[in-house]
């Protein structure tokens, strides 16, 4: 087999596998969703797509440009954690050791999976033309379809974004420590810093380095069409924001003009991509077992030390506070949970504790969102652990597995909740503010409840982490209000979603049950 012929077969059959999966159908409906929500009609109170409150017509020209930004700011995010396990299924499933034994070259296998996960996003994008194709006619200001129009847009903005994303997750996957939730968290950091940039890009600076996302290119050209009707506009480009009915106003977008710079900027990120996916390749460990993991490895004496004297002081006073066969349950949860964490983990929670108990209330919210971020990684296991460590057999048989197993989960996620918060907690407190007191309550009841249920409906730990991690980021660092569950003005939201969230786990655990 030649080595073309090896690339285009693992490719194919990771694109079959991974379009096979629930996630993958998943994705499809919220997409189709997206672009129904991102074509609203005249007088609707949003909308999704203006500069400086103008909104092209929904011409062909007009809707492939603002598909193409929908894919590409959406894929660019959710889409890298839909493809990153490419190599990861092979190396649980035990394929990768079938792999390693045959002739292929890791370049050739890391290679066949980038061009799998590129074929992922990109029909994803398909999606998005055909549902640009049917809101275009269902909305009806203009009927007469270009199919050129719309997906020449596509072609050239969102493919190298798609093969960009691709590159970033097997680059990302070959990485021990970027393989696993650390790496997640990393890339959504780095998604917002990305787009930040690119919102702030100096006119001045080259394009092609300071716009992987191809926004800056559109953005420049749909500026210059609103200018010439409106020499004065101030370029205010905005998506998905807020507007009364009849705010709008309207102009005729005749569609890009494509230059020949502007292509090969696109290109090269396509160069670029295949770039990191040849440093991937170097990188990639084909499947070697010979190594233990950190996890595995003997820790630091004196480490070692602190540890076993901690626990022998903790574990009478622990016994105590976990008694009976829930408490039991519960401390045996807590200690699964916490089992990854080293000295540091401890050391940074017990700093940011104490910036929260000493902070002003101005700082409450935003610190209390930082210290529920960092354990992260600890509640994405909820609700998941059984399947990844295949243990279902086990625990799913025990005596009331719902009652106790599931039920035990969720307080020990509280628990540490409540635990990592109660610097704030106290702080409300101690200045009569009950409204604070709710919030960090009610916070700390919804992100482990949002955990259990992400976990029970799929099965794996990338779903909480990418829906907290954009909670997280619009709610407590934007301070939105109805998301921020840090905030009193959140606290009853946060209620209703843990109601909403608490019955979708219990359900999802139960259907669990009865296929087991």
């Amino acid at each position: 087999m030649s080595a073309l012929a090896g690339v285009w077969s693992i490719a194919r059959a990771d694109f079959l596998e991974r379009s096979r999966r629930y996630q993958y159908f998943a994705t499809l409906v919220v997409t189709l969703a997206a672009g129904v929500f991102f074509v609203p009609p005249r007088g609707a109170n949003y909308v999704a797509f203006t500069v400086d409150g103008y909104r092209g017509i929904y011409n062909s020209a007009w809707m492939g440009a603002m598909m193409a930004m929908l894919a590409t700011t959406a894929l660019s995010l959710f889409g890298f954690y839909l493809v990153k396990s490419a190599i990861e299924v092979d190396r649980q499933t035990r394929v990768g050791e079938i792999v390693a034994s045959t002739s292929v070259r890791k370049l050739a296998y890391v290679t066949g999976k980038w061009l799998g996960s590129v074929a992922v996003l990109l029909s994803l994008g398909l999606v998005l033309v055909a549902d640009a194709v049917i809101m275009q006619w269902v909305r009806g200001e203009d009927r007469s379809i270009g199919l050129a129009a719309i997906a020449f847009p596509f072609a050239v903005v969102l493919v190298p974004v798609a093969a960009l994303v691709a590159a970033m997750a097997v680059g990302f996957e070959a990485v021990p420590v970027l393989r696993g939730g650390f790496g997640n968290v990393v890339y959504f950091f780095a998604w917002i810093f990305g787009l930040s940039a690119s919102a702030q890009t100096d006119k001045k600076l080259p394009v092609w380095w300071t716009d992987p996302l191809g926004l800056v290119t559109v953005g420049r050209q749909v500026d210059a069409a609103v200018s010439k009707i409106a020499p004065h506009s101030a370029k205010d480009f905005s998506m998905v924001m807020g507007g009364g009915p009849g705010a709008e106003r309207y102009f005729v977008w005749h569609g890009f003009e494509w230059t020949a710079s502007d292509l090969a900027a696109r290109a090269l990120w396509v160069a670029v991509a295949f770039g990191i996916v040849a440093l991937a390749a170097s990188a990639f460990d084909r499947f070697a077992s010979g190594a233990r993991p950190a996890s595995e490895r003997a820790p630091k004496t004196w480490m070692l030390h602190a540890a076993e004297s901690v626990e022998r002081i903790t574990a009478p006073v622990f016994d105590r506070v976990f008694a009976g066969d829930l408490g039991s349950l519960v401390l045996a949860e807590l200690r699964l949970m916490l089992k990854g964490a080293n000295f540091w983990w401890y050391a940074v929670a017990l700093g940011l504790w104490i910036a929260t108990l000493a902070s002003p209330s101005a700082a409450q919210s935003a610190l209390l969102g930082v210290i529920w971020l960092w354990p992260i990684l600890i509640w994405s296991q909820m609700g998941t652990r059984e399947s990844i460590d295949d243990t279902e057999g086990f625990v799913y048989p025990s005596l009331h597995p719902l009652r106790r197993q599931f039920l035990a989960s969720w307080i020990a996620g509280i628990a540490v909740a409540l635990l990592l918060g109660s610097g704030s907690l106290v702080h409300w407190i101690a200045l009569g503010s009950y409204g604070g007191a709710a919030a960090v309550l009610a916070g700390a009841v919804f992100v482990p409840t949002l955990a259990l249920a992400c976990g029970a409906a799929s099965g794996t730990s990338r779903l909480f982490e990418v829906v907290y991690l954009v909670l997280w980021y619009v709610g407590p660092m934007n301070g939105v209000k109805g998301v921020d569950f840090t905030a009193p003005s959140g606290t009853q939201a946060a209620l209703a979603a843990t109601a909403v969230l608490f019955a979708v786990a219990f359900t999802m655990r139960r259907l669990r049950l009865r296929r087991a």
